[in-house]
């Protein structure tokens, strides 16, 4: 896992580097490899962007340092997690005429945005949280995986946007305060958990899996891309054997994607069947499979 954070705001805003500095240390955990910090001035209007990373090295572990940018094409990202069809949308972008100089999905992120612009999320496979600035058009473009497997909170006042992986690192912005959300703390003694988008704190929220948020010139819009496909499954439901042998497959081909890197992986065993199959799927495609057991001992 990675960690990202940053925020664009008005001329007269006091915020600087060392307030960015100040949110990707606490998130440092997130990732301890890198830090990367770039800031840019709306060509426009003067408004000021911030985009900060930490980063947890997978793949092309020494040339793709974050945030990338591309002064030319006038885009810079910041990005967590992984685009597992990174390989296929780069070839596919190499036939249309882009060029590549790392061996990295965050490369192929950035030049699928400049192809495909906002609809760039429906291309992606993968699990991610990323922001990317778009100084042609003036807008910052966010948006979170699927299932929401990478965590993106935002804070709004007026036309400025904030964002991170963690709210911790939102609360060491000056003026994002530690308030407590009344109607947030009754979810979650109702359901032991909190709904999205709220928080328990007070202004800040997520942003909700599937969803991308565009701040373009002062103004934010957020949008679901995608919603999980019951209806169209039940109304094209397959005999059982057939189903099975399908969603075996289907699992094979998600646990096979995930299997790309440039370091050493493994998997943690619970002693359940989800992690076995897991393991075993894994270990069709690779041979030298870590894994990993926690176990809790008492005495007395």
């Amino acid at each position: 896992m990675c960690g990202i954070a940053g925020w664009i705001a008005e001329p007269g805003s006091p915020l600087a580097a060392d307030t960015l500095g100040r949110m990707l240390q606490a998130i440092a955990h997130r990732g301890p490899d890198d830090q990367g910090i770039y800031d840019f001035r709306c060509a426009g209007t003067g408004r000021r962007v911030f985009l900060g990373h930490r980063r947890l090295a997978i793949i092309d572990p020494e040339g793709a340092h974050q945030p990338m940018c591309d002064a030319a094409a006038g885009l810079a990202v910041t990005f967590n997690g992984e685009i597992y069809n990174f390989r296929d949308l780069r070839e596919e972008l190499s036939k249309l005429g882009y060029t590549f100089v790392r061996d990295s999905d965050t490369e192929v992120l950035l030049r699928a945005y400049q192809h495909w612009g906002c609809d760039v999320v429906h291309r992606l496979r993968g699990m991610f949280a990323f922001a990317i600035w778009d100084a042609r058009n003036e807008r910052l473009f966010l948006a979170r995986d699927r299932f929401g497997e990478k965590p993106l909170f935002l804070y709004q006042n007026g036309s400025a946007l904030y964002f991170a992986s963690e709210i911790k690192a939102l609360l060491r912005v000056p003026g994002i305060d530690a308030a407590v959300n009344l109607d947030a703390v009754w979810d979650y003694l109702a359901y032991r958990y909190v709904p999205g988008p709220k928080t328990l704190f007070a202004g800040i929220r997520k942003l909700l899996p599937g969803t991308t948020a565009t701040w373009e010139r002062g103004r934010l819009k957020e949008e679901r891309y995608w919603t999980t496909p019951d209806r169209d499954f039940l109304q094209h439901r397959q005999p059982q054997d057939d189903a099975v042998a399908a969603f075996l497959s289907r699992l094979d081909d998600a646990v096979k994607l995930q299997m790309v890197s440039d370091v050493p992986f493994g998997a943690f065993l619970s002693g359940g069947i989800d992690s076995s199959t897991i393991v075993a799927l894994m270990s069709r495609h690779n041979s030298k499979v870590n894994t990993f057991s926690v176990v809790s001992v008492s005495y007395g």
